[in-house]
């Protein structure tokens, strides 16, 4: 996380004195922080579904007394309750990789839990959102469908877009291109697999399923 956000985007500047900030895949809390370090009064939401990294995202913010951070437990989805959380879970666990999605999630010594889940629209509904981050390993489709009307209140995205041969059926990043182009952002468009973007014992399983990342920076003004 440290090391990505050396590479994350700074390529907008908010509109305002307290720009809202919506961070869907928090994890610990590294871009919140980064986010009031660049702008102080900004307001940030964030959402993490994995216990024990939203266990530690709480204490980030609280131990470092920062306001106007929201830290909601639960995953984004295309409806409200509760799904299931595949991946290395527990005190101590990398839950990079970690999903709701077990095409991306379920993996050899992987476990499963409970959690919380929501949908994004009611976050976006009436609010002028000046950033919107959707890290959430393999659910970024349903869930930018499921708040597509609701984009047009969106000034600038980043989406990472997590495929498999048998999750692009359900999640693709050539639909997620159509939908933000829908929705009248300008993009860049970026395919990798970043070395740090999951544990290197897990490059076995990448190859396996043919798992890939797809980065997406969308804004409606002028290109940076």
């Amino acid at each position: 996380m440290i090391r990505a956000i050396e590479e994350f985007p700074s390529f907008f500047q908010p509109r305002g004195a307290e720009p809202l900030i919506i961070d869907c895949g928090s994890n610990i809390g590294v871009s919140a922080l980064e986010w009031k370090t660049r702008w102080p009064m900004s307001r940030v939401i964030c959402f993490e579904p994995d216990p024990d990294a939203f266990r530690l995202l709480s204490l980030n913010i609280e131990y470092n007394d920062i306001p106007g951070i929201r830290c909601i437990h639960a995953a984004l989805t295309d409806f409200d309750g509760t799904t299931n959380l595949y991946g290395d879970m527990g005190h101590g666990a990398d839950a990079r990789g970690n999903s709701i999605r077990p095409e991306w999630g379920q993996r050899e010594g992987s476990s499963v839990v409970a959690v919380p889940c929501c949908k994004l629209s009611r976050h976006l509904r009436g609010q002028n959102v000046s950033f919107l981050k959707l890290d959430i390993e393999g659910a970024e489709e349903n869930v930018l469908r499921e708040s597509f009307t609701h984009l047009a209140s969106v000034d600038a995205l980043y989406v990472e877009v997590h495929e498999t041969t048998d999750l692009v059926s359900e999640n693709s990043s050539d639909r997620i291109e159509e939908l933000l182009k829908q929705s009248r952002f300008h993009l860049e468009k970026e395919t990798r697999f970043s070395a740090h973007s999951l544990p290197p014992e897990m490059n076995a399983w990448q190859k396996s399923v043919n798992a890939k990342q797809t980065h997406f920076l969308a804004w409606r003004d002028s290109p940076p």
